[in-house]
């Protein structure tokens, strides 16, 4: 797929967000997440450096889940960012940074859902969401139709909490639901996925 370039009053370039392995900022000193984001607030882009490279891998990996394809996935995230950026002046910066952006992310991952019917599967020998080298490939291959076969609120969960590994507690933040909710949610998808498995590799 061809990648437009980015404009250059584009607040971060493909390399600063993908490929940068350290920021501008004074790593002397050791400021929380919230320190950070008051100096972005303020206009610091070095500070926001730091805090694309601290969440960078788990956008990526969240929009993988959704897209399924390895170059709309670093678009998306990218672009998630960047928009981010753009609004983080009306973020409260005792909050976590991270379930406020998913937000933004997921709605991106939506809106390519509208505007691209037809997804591309990522080669699944490239992708090391599954990080067991010796699990079958049909094994793989069954589990992301599974996951696809989901629907859309169960296969965020299961994408939270075994792709991201977050806590019950943390998914609930994330997307603002009770954490009962969520565990039911997750207790269902689990179920489903299951049958929806077993049923591509033969065992019903």
């Amino acid at each position: 797929m061809k990648v437009k370039p980015m404009r250059e009053d584009t607040v971060l370039q493909r390399e600063t967000v993908f490929m940068a392995t350290k920021s501008g900022m004074d790593r002397k000193k050791v400021l929380s997440e919230s320190d950070i984001l008051k100096l972005v607030q303020k206009g610091n882009k070095d500070a926001y450096q730091e805090i694309v490279v601290r969440h960078m891998q788990s956008a990526y990996y969240v929009a993988l889940a959704f897209v399924h394809n390895h170059q709309d996935a670093l678009d998306i995230s990218q672009d998630a960012f960047v928009r981010a950026f753009r609004k983080i002046k009306r973020f409260d910066t005792q909050r976590p940074f991270f379930p406020w952006f998913y937000r933004i992310l997921k709605n991106l991952c939506i809106d390519h859902y509208k505007h691209r019917r037809r997804l591309n599967e990522v080669p699944l020998e490239d992708v090391r969401i599954l990080k067991a080298q010796e699990e079958d490939r049909e094994m793989k291959k069954a589990l992301w139709k599974g996951i696809d076969a989901l629907p859309p609120e169960q296969k965020e969960i299961i994408v939270l909490r075994y792709f991201q590994q977050l806590s019950c507690r943390e998914i609930a933040e994330v997307l603002g639901k009770p954490i009962g909710t969520v565990m039911s949610s997750l207790y269902y998808a689990k179920k489903r996925l299951k049958g929806i498995v077993g049923k591509y590799l033969g065992f019903e």
